[in-house]
């Protein structure tokens, strides 16, 4: 400040003066923040968003879906993959079984222009149909063995699976009971012959006739019954 002669005029404050003004200044910041609208607290869900929004939380939900998400997720595809090469063994098997029945059928087929048959005959198509029988029974043991895989591993017992073996496995064995039953009966059976070979004949017995109804039997089972059992199988293949 200058006086009307342009020279400056300097006010000092009195201690007493500064001491007041400071009070002053104090008094009315406390006022201020008493006046201040408290905040709400936080809720834990906020707390917990507010966490997640974090870098240091972002890295260790990372780590933590890294270190057992990944590898769980990582051990059911490869244990689903498994089973499906389980499952995919099982049909080739199965189908390889259910063949057998026609491999046995066919054998016998050149039987059929004959009304009889002499021993050195019945024995050699004996031998053909035993090797048949013996690869079928290899196949069938092996489809046991993989059919597990159809089964609840939580909750162990009999899938449907291998209840439709077990039931195919007992009519394919009926028809192949069948097949022997009819070389049997055109051995034993005399037809040129005076008498039969065996001690024991049915004298009733038509060979045509009878290969007729086992041609039957060999197309139900090897056409609708094992089409039923692949399809029961193809199924468990396909679901997720």
């Amino acid at each position: 400040m200058t006086d009307s002669t342009g020279s400056s005029i300097v006010f000092e404050m009195s201690e007493q003066e500064r001491a007041r003004i400071r009070a002053e200044v104090r008094y009315t910041m406390i006022a201020a923040e008493e006046l201040r609208t408290p905040s709400a607290p936080k809720s834990r869900f906020s707390k917990f968003i507010e966490f997640l929004s974090s870098g240091i939380s972002l890295l260790v939900v990372g780590s933590i879906i890294s270190s057992l998400l990944i590898p769980s997720f990582q051990r059911e595809y490869e244990n689903r993959s498994k089973a499906l090469t389980l499952m995919q063994d099982c049909l080739s098997q199965f189908l390889q079984y259910s063949n057998s029945i026609w491999q046995e059928y066919y054998a016998v087929l050149p039987l059929t222009q004959k009304v009889e048959i002499d021993e050195k005959t019945y024995l050699e198509y004996v031998g053909k149909i035993a090797d048949i029988k013996l690869k079928r029974y290899d196949a069938y043991a092996k489809i046991v063995a993989l059919s597990v895989v159809f089964g609840d591993r939580k909750h162990p017992s009999e899938s449907d699976v291998d209840k439709a073996l077990k039931s195919y496995a007992i009519r394919i064995n009926e028809v192949s009971a069948a097949i022997d039953k009819w070389l049997t009966g055109l051995y034993c059976t005399p037809t040129d012959r005076i008498r039969s070979p065996c001690a024991q004949f049915d004298p009733r017995f038509d060979a045509y006739n009878e290969h007729l109804k086992i041609k039957q039997l060999v197309v139900n089972m090897g056409n609708k019954e094992t089409d039923d059992v692949a399809s029961l199988i193809v199924k468990h293949i396909s679901q997720p």
